[in-house]
């Protein structure tokens, strides 16, 4: 005869307790990115003719946002089984906003978790998380040299290494699968056993490029706010943005790259500005991705809350099985 092992008390009440932190976490990692910035925020807000240009940044960086949430689920897609659209914008942008919290491992357990929950198996969640980093981190660095000339000059011949891997995955993606076992074994973690397929692979570098060039938009529309050349502003800030988050993403400890970004992008924006305005267009920067990515990903995340299944009324059984009728009016025969 066997008895039922009765379940440990902290084993349900860690999942509960890991619901509440990590939002609290998320919150904590906005608020940190948004700390002391209220003054440079509303001086860019009542400067004249301001709000065309903040509503310009913000809308396209929230374009942007879509477009990464369009390469992870292609990917994810193509790797692993078909999700419904609400259970992956859901996984996605809770994951997303996890990059608010100091390290990236907050983001993958959130989709190992959640993708697990719906049928994805782990394996194929971390193939995802991988390929993605890898299709972004180098699409961003082939866009990266659009700034080139008017930053690094002759010493930015190094840029064109991550451009030509790029080119060289849309002529073979497969490669991108050898390049992921490649990181993976520099990690001293296991290949990825899911492989991504050559039309999965092309679908999220179009996909990848396409954010990097609209997110380079929002810095355009702040430096040309603050007096920039628009036409040589262009390249300078779609190329900047691009090299400054993907090196920027790399560093894992810092929230979002917080800090590390703001300091890659000043040595783009000084070209076309001068010091004190470059400083404020790299501020402005932070501040308009993480207003713009707050109400993108909140806005998905209550679209996307889970519906209440309907009531289903209790209807009694017999001891065979058989449903008992049941009156929709008391019985007055007891007191007849």
């Amino acid at each position: 005869m066997t008895t039922a092992t009765a379940p440990r008390p902290g084993g349900a009440r860690l999942p509960r307790l890991l619901r509440i932190l990590f939002p609290l976490a998320v919150v904590t990692g906005i608020g940190f990115a948004l700390y002391g910035r209220a003054g440079e925020l509303a001086a860019l807000v009542l400067r004249p003719g301001s709000v065309p240009y903040l509503l310009l940044a913000l809308a396209a960086n929230a374009v942007a946002v879509l477009f990464t949430m369009a390469t992870w689920r292609g990917l994810l897609t193509d790797l692993g089984p078909r999700l419904p659209g609400r259970t992956t914008t859901r996984i996605y942008f809770t994951s997303y906003l996890g990059k608010y919290v100091p390290g990236a491992v907050w983001g993958v357990l959130a989709q190992l978790r959640m993708a697990g929950a719906a049928g994805v198996p782990a394996p194929v969640v971390l193939a995802v998380f991988l390929l993605n980093l890898i299709v972004a981190v180098l699409t961003g660095l082939a866009v990266g040299p659009l700034s080139a000339p008017w930053t690094l000059g002759a010493g930015a011949w190094w840029l064109v290494l991550p451009g030509t891997v790029t080119l060289l995955l849309v002529v073979q993606p497969r490669l991108l699968n050898s390049l992921a076992a490649g990181a993976a074994r520099l990690a001293r973690r296991p290949a990825p056993q899911a492989r991504a397929s050559a039309r999965g692979v092309r679908r999220a570098l179009a996909a990848a490029t396409a954010s990097w060039a609209v997110s380079g938009l929002h810095l355009w529309a702040l430096a040309v706010m603050l007096g920039a050349p628009p036409w040589t502003a262009l390249p300078v800030c779609v190329g900047g943005f691009a090299l400054a988050t993907a090196a920027a993403s790399l560093v894992v400890v810092l929230p979002d790259g917080w800090g590390a970004r703001e300091a890659l992008l000043l040595l783009s924006l000084t070209a076309v500005l001068p010091w004190q305005e470059a400083t404020a267009a790299a501020v402005a920067s932070r501040v308009v991705c993480t207003l713009s990515e707050v109400l993108v990903g909140g806005a998905a995340l209550l679209l996307t809350l889970p519906r209440r299944s309907p009531h289903v009324p209790h209807v009694p059984h017999s001891r065979e099985g058989i449903p008992c009728p049941v009156s929709s009016t008391p019985s007055t025969t007891a007191s007849r």
